[in-house]
């Protein structure tokens, strides 16, 4: 490895971080933001309901999931055992944010999050219905930020369900961060939330409800075809399928679109890691933490790309900052580690 690579490392382990030690959040610091909570209740066309959550962001106004309203022909919202009538929408199909009118709904207003406060690893808390029946309440880390349209798709793995689509990611101050959406299945899924920013920005005047109606061309930008979604999408089946040439030429286009995104250099040292690359897998994780210094992911990658190379005394160090970053993530990264340092003994004696 070239000497200023090494010394580009060196500066970034040695900047400081500021969510080394991510505080607890406490349950009982998210019970007022509760009443800003609803239930949408949205009857179908040709029968049937479809349930989903919405947030209090405006007096008389609920955001939630466009695709919650998709076969709506009228939609109530209920809290606190009574029942609230929607009477106009205002819709952002791509962005798949919907506001809601309620005239006579008095819930609390929540605070919206800064747009550029949201920090890798910071704590998160998401408040949605359970299947759509019961209020929820889980905590979690934003494990990445994507970003799209000019603002961060959150991903965390604070974990919901479809019923609590609509439903508010919150901040350890209780300002509202994001937008609860979408999940990818498996063994480690994620939870995905659309940025406060889309709603701040998309909040509807006077001039712009409309009747409450379906939306039945609504399809969001998560639930394209492959070849239009967004890269951050494309990249997980490729890297899961072990289509890893394929993945660094997605990479590339990636990062010529934006040349400050830090995650298509941190997916690129992932596939040339997985193709026993580590040296080249190192180069693109250091260019990914100049841009993004408390990308855990990017460490936790590194960590591996040293490990793999037999530099333990490296690997060790970015494995401390992972710990420093994300406690739970720095234990699954130490196995993995270990496991690299001390192979089990093979035998082919019966």
């Amino acid at each position: 490895m070239s000497p200023s690579i090494r010394f580009a490392l060196l500066a970034i382990a040695l900047q400081p971080f500021t969510n080394a030690a991510p505080a607890s959040l406490q349950p009982a610091s998210f019970i007022a933001l509760q009443a800003s909570v609803v239930r949408v209740e949205a009857t179908r066309e040709r029968g049937g309901m479809s349930l989903g959550t919405g947030v209090t962001v405006a007096p008389s106004v609920i955001v939630t999931n466009c695709h919650v309203m998709r076969d709506a022909a009228t939609v109530r919202i209920s809290a606190g055992g009574r029942l609230w009538d929607v009477t106009e929408q205002h819709a952002d199909v791509n962005h798949d944010v919907c506001f809601l009118h309620v005239p006579d709904w008095r819930g609390p207003v929540v605070v919206l999050g800064d747009r550029v406060a949201l920090e890798l690893g910071q704590p998160v808390a998401a408040i949605g219905f359970t299947g759509g029946i019961g209020m929820s309440l889980k905590f979690g880390n934003v494990r990445a930020l994507h970003i799209l349209d000019g603002a961060r798709i959150i991903e965390s793995d604070t974990a919901f369900t479809s019923g609590a689509s609509g439903g508010g990611l919150f901040d350890s101050a209780g300002s509202l961060v994001g937008l609860l959406t979408f999940r990818s299945r498996g063994l480690n899924g994620s939870y995905y939330a659309l940025p406060a920013g889309w709603i701040r920005d998309g909040l509807p005047t006077d001039q712009q409800w409309d009747a409450v109606h379906p939306l039945r061309d609504a399809v969001p930008f998560w639930q394209r075809d492959v070849a239009t979604l967004p890269y951050f999408m494309r990249a997980p089946p490729l890297y899961a399928e072990g289509r890893f040439d394929e993945l660094i030429q997605l990479t590339e286009r990636w990062s010529a679109g934006d040349p400050v995104d830090p995650e298509p250099l941190r997916v690129r040292g992932d596939a040339l890691r997985k193709m026993d690359r580590n040296d080249s897998a190192i180069v693109s994780y250091t260019e990914a933490l100049q841009i993004a210094p408390n990308d855990t992911r990017a460490w936790y990658g590194l960590a591996l790309a040293y490990a793999g190379l037999g530099d333990f005394v490296a690997s060790k160090r970015a494995e401390s900052t992972v710990a420093s970053l994300d406690a739970a993530l720095a234990t699954r990264l130490h196995g993995e580690v270990e496991g690299l340092h001390h192979p089990s003994d093979r035998s082919d004696s019966h």
